[in-house]
């Protein structure tokens, strides 16, 4: 008998806890007919069922990432994806959309410790200038 009700609270609690969760997580721009607190207390209060109604009808509708013919979501290809990333777009006309494997074998900013002339630098700084005397 201790065992169905362990069974039993062990489901509920591992149906209702990620549930619960779910909602809090959802950003409150995304609730609808009801408020945030609202599904927490409804499917708190109400255990299975309440958890059941959000997941039946209180869920948003979120668009899934589904993978078809090389290409993903909506339809655009690694080019379009990389254009619209937030670092593609702030790099203005920096890469041409057409060509953008291109773009990885630029050349790209040296660092610091492999700059010949701030090694120079920073060695005759530490060092004093060197007299070849």
């Amino acid at each position: 008998m201790w065992l169905a009700c362990a069974l039993i609270v062990l489901f509920s609690v591992g149906f209702v806890l990620p549930v619960m969760l779910d909602i809090t997580t959802t950003p409150d721009s995304e609730f609808i007919a009801l408020s945030k607190g609202m599904w927490l207390m409804l499917a708190g209060a109400f255990w299975i069922f309440g958890a059941a109604a959000w997941l039946l009808v209180g869920r948003p509708r979120r668009p899934q990432l589904r993978y078809r013919h090389g290409q993903y979501g909506d339809g655009f290809g690694p080019a379009e994806a990389l254009l619209r990333h937030p670092a593609a777009q702030a790099a203005g006309g920096y890469f041409d959309a057409g060509n953008w494997a291109a773009g990885l074998g630029a050349p790209r900013p040296v660092g610091p410790d492999d700059d010949p002339d701030f090694l120079e630098e920073l060695n005759r700084r530490i060092h004093g200038p060197l007299d070849d005397a």
